[in-house]
């Protein structure tokens, strides 16, 4: 049984792994708002970049449009009817 195995079976493990995923996911955003004050990042070349958190908010619609579009994708162009070959 591997280390994930055990520590998904257990409830109560499973709750403090959550809690410290989620810890870790504001600890990452708080991050994203905070350092690049602190760093003086260099001058931004259009308005959007400066925004808070700017990088995240465009990888994550990247990441959903990628899906959505393969989805997409797979369903208009290459998924067959379940009778294909049986003609």
């Amino acid at each position: 049984m591997s280390f994930l195995e055990k520590q998904l079976e257990d409830p109560v493990r499973l709750k403090r792994l959550k809690v410290w995923f989620y810890v870790a996911l504001a600890v990452i955003a708080l991050a994203e708002f905070v350092l690049p004050r602190l760093m003086h990042a260099a001058e931004a070349e259009f308005w959007f970049e400066d925004l808070p958190a700017w990088e995240s908010i465009y990888g994550l619609i990247s990441c959903v449009v990628i899906i959505l579009g393969s989805k997409l994708l797979g369903k208009l162009w290459l998924m067959k009817p379940e009778d294909y070959y049986d003609r």
